[in-house]
């Protein structure tokens, strides 16, 4: 990209809240981040953020440099989509984002069939929350996400890519083979805070089964889903999950589908991109390929159709 890395990592960190979850974020160490703002403070002379133990807050430079950066960044951009035509290299990039528990394993298997067809694209990826996806997506800083629900925006298409199912885990050695919806009541539920989707989802399905989203035992917020799956596997608790993200530890052993009588909880993940009279050709093609997938397919190839 144009836009100078430290400020990238900035901007990143600044939106993060954290220098763990920007690292994560930007696929980079936690040390490489730190060296990135520290250069970046001493390259301006001024200290950026306040650390107050692992908390971190934007001081009066950080704040007046995040929104100048931030309009860099688009015009960065916009520089970058002009020459398109003439770089190869940018032309054939596309910048992604979407939600940790929709992408975590259907993206990965979806570019690399996408790449057999188009070699030379180069990916840029990112976890957002929802409200800084869509606002990134309207700027045009980012050209395509991938989401659990649908997004309504004037400035929006979004396109149905796959069904998934959502399921109750627990750990095999522990959880019973189904539960009531009264004993649904009184399960400790880790909660998936990066899904947005599964947010709404679950709003939407409980109360048909008499269950409102307020009334789960909700003890414990988790933001990433590796750590979230070791904690159900320590018998923590129990938790909320799209069916593909756990599909390897159920067939394997390390944790336990609980059956919930009367909830069913199904939803359709989309792809969602600005509307453009001209996008880049390669935006348009990945959103074509999307389109025109065998869902079903891809699912049964990658052993996920079903247990």
């Amino acid at each position: 990209m144009i836009l100078d890395k430290k400020v990238r990592v900035f901007l990143a960190t600044a939106e993060a809240g954290s220098f763990s979850r920007a690292a994560r974020q930007l696929s980079l160490s936690q040390s490489v981040v730190s060296f990135h703002i520290k250069a970046l403070e001493q390259e301006l002379g001024v200290s950026l953020f306040r650390r107050q133990g692992r908390s971190i807050s934007l001081t009066a430079e950080g704040k007046l440099l995040f929104g100048k950066g931030r309009k860099l960044a688009k015009e960065a951009r916009r520089i970058e989509d002009a020459f398109s035509a003439q770089s190869e290299e940018i032309a054939q990039r596309i910048y992604l984002a979407g939600d940790a528990l929709t992408c975590a394993f259907t993206l990965p298997w979806t570019l690399a069939a996408f790449r057999m067809d188009y070699p030379d694209v180069l990916f840029t990826y990112e976890h957002l929350d929802e409200s800084e996806l869509i606002s990134r997506l309207v700027s045009g800083e980012l050209d395509v996400g991938l989401v659990g629900h649908p997004v309504v925006h004037r400035k929006l298409a979004t396109t149905p890519c796959f069904q998934d199912r959502i399921v109750l885990v627990g750990p095999t050695r522990s959880a019973p083979d189904s539960i009531t919806i009264d004993q649904l009541r009184e399960v400790p539920i880790i909660w998936a805070t990066s899904d947005r989707g599964l947010e709404l989802l679950l709003s939407r399905n409980l109360p048909e089964a008499g269950l409102q989203l307020k009334d789960l035992n909700v003890f414990m917020e988790v933001d990433g889903l590796p750590i979230l799956k070791t904690f159900v596997r320590a018998d923590v608790g129990m938790a909320f999950l799209p069916f593909l993200t756990v599909a390897d530890e159920v067939r394997s052993g390390l944790l336990k589908i609980v059956d919930i009588p009367w909830l069913e909880l199904e939803r359709t993940n989309y792809l969602v991109y600005r509307k453009e009279k001209t996008p880049r050709q390669v935006v348009t093609a990945l959103v074509e390929f999307v389109e025109n997938r065998d869902w079903e397919a891809v699912l049964e190839a990658q052993g996920r159709g079903g247990l």
